[in-house]
């Protein structure tokens, strides 16, 4: 996807009930499609290379063929946020997509009052547009790159987003001004204070109800999966307690928070706070959910050890302390699990694992890029495997659902030579079990040291999978 002369930034990938897969992307041209340019609706608009729009796409999942693609508009925003263009499926297998766009289309449910809005789209699988709508919070009130998106068992819409004070330090209580006021109004005490916001529409794209989950000080969602038992799991970073929910390890200082909530109440059941007590460490946060059998799995990255881990944190003592954190909750948001990949002689790449979960074997498995000094993650040397050379290998990590032990850790060569002058570099951007271990990938091509690309999205045989 892409001419390759133009950036193009890969958001979601959603296997659909039929076996197809909804894909959403950034793109920075009309790209080509079945030997066509232009959506099956709406078009690229814009300035070529430098205004962003956001596509979404239906693949056959046997071919891997598009079925058909669609533009939602342009956006201010040209994000590399994975979770900037959620998609998901509804019981008829329909689908929902949202982001955020500067650009207007068709005729809406609720009409555009911002440049910059959300955009919640629903299509029939035949590539329909069945209904869109626009919602508005007042300007430069939220975060423009960080959503998540859950559809439930009743088809109704879970929006999340980020609510920034900003220059002021007054609660909200209007959220979205297409909805009626917020059941809970945001903490806002602080300036510059990031709250989340939770807004539910119906099938039909009309508003419900809306609430923030207010926060001591910033809260960030970056992702959020459906539970069992009518419950929403949301994942990111914290600074600070949640509203009546104590055991941040050290307030002020960004740690992994999990939240469990409540659809029934639209408010919080449980919160799961992630880290040490150390001021030497300032980073933790959630970046993917995926579910499993009996519980959830989750990537992201974190500064300084805890919990009790088979695989230990890597300490390197320079620089932003990182290491890539795997990690399995039960159902209600408790942690069981956790365990760090990292390096002692260098920093690990700012990248999130890419993750999924394989019931058949009970594998979890992960995707990452190695560190960019050619050498491989330490702590694991007897469980890696592969040819892998130079900078920016592509590793995948193997670990046993039930403990979190690394069953084993592949190394592949993304990189030609080294160092990579003007060579094309890719990494993956999504990563999803379809059938019994095949994996699908959805992959940005970088033109190193250039920003400009393409993106793919590919699979091969579950006995090639590394």
């Amino acid at each position: 996807m892409g001419s390759g002369s133009y950036k193009v930034f890969p958001y979601s990938l959603e296997l659909l009930k039929n076996g197809n897969l909804a894909v959403t992307a950034g793109v920075f041209e009309d790209v080509t499609w079945k030997g066509r340019t232009g959506g099956i609706q709406y078009s690229y608009s814009g300035t070529l290379g430098t205004t962003m729009n956001v596509i979404v796409f239906i693949l056959n999942g046997r071919t891997l063929e598009i079925e058909w693609l669609d533009y939602l508009g342009p956006t201010t925003s040209t994000s590399e946020e994975v979770n900037f263009a959620p998609v998901r499926e509804m019981s008829n297998g329909d689908i929902v997509v949202y982001t955020n766009v500067n650009g207007t289309q068709g005729t809406p449910i609720s009409g555009k009052a911002n440049t910059d809005a959300f955009l919640v789209a629903r299509y029939n699988q035949k590539g329909n547009r069945i209904w869109h709508t626009y919602l508005d919070l007042p300007v430069n009130s939220f975060l423009l790159n960080k959503f998540a998106l859950v559809v439930d068992k009743n088809d109704q819409i879970h929006l999340f987003f980020i609510h920034n004070t900003n220059s002021s330090n007054t609660p909200d209580s209007t959220g979205f001004i297409e909805f009626p006021s917020t059941k809970v109004a945001s903490d806002g005490t602080n300036v510059g204070q990031r709250e989340i916001g939770w807004a539910i529409l119906n099938s039909d794209g009309t508003p419900i109800s809306q609430t923030y989950l207010p926060s001591v000080s910033s809260v960030e969602i970056s992702t959020a999966e459906l539970g069992p038992n009518n419950n929403i799991l949301i994942g990111g970073s914290a600074q600070d307690n949640f509203n009546g929910f104590p055991g941040h390890p050290l307030p002020s200082y960004s740690r992994i928070v999990l939240a469990n909530l409540s659809i029934n109440n639209h408010s919080i059941q449980n919160v799961t706070y992630l880290g040490n007590s150390s001021t030497s460490f300032n980073l933790g946060d959630i970046n993917t959910l995926t579910g499993g059998v009996d519980g959830i799995y989750a990537s992201g990255n974190s500064a300084g050890g805890f919990g009790n881990p088979i695989h230990g944190y890597q300490f390197y003592p320079s620089g932003n302390y990182r290491n890539h954190i795997l990690l399995k909750f039960d159902w209600n948001g408790n942690l069981i699990w956790n365990q760090f990949v990292g390096s002692t002689t260098t920093n690990v790449l700012e990248f999130f694992p890419k993750i999924t979960y394989i019931p058949f074997f009970d594998e979890f498995r992960g995707n990452i890029l190695s560190p960019t000094d050619g050498t491989r993650f330490t702590g694991l040397d007897d469980l890696s495997y592969g040819n892998g050379l130079n900078e920016l290998q592509d590793v995948t990590f193997r670990l046993r659902g039930s403990d979190g032990r690394i069953k084993s850790v592949y190394y592949e060569t993304n990189v030609s030579v080294s160092p990579p002058p003007n060579v094309l570099v890719d990494y993956n951007v999504q990563y999803l079990n379809v059938c019994n271990g095949r994996i699908v990938k959805s992959i940005r091509y970088l033109n190193y040291p250039a920003e400009e690309g393409f993106m793919e999205v590919s699979t091969r045989p579950g006995f090639e999978e590394p």
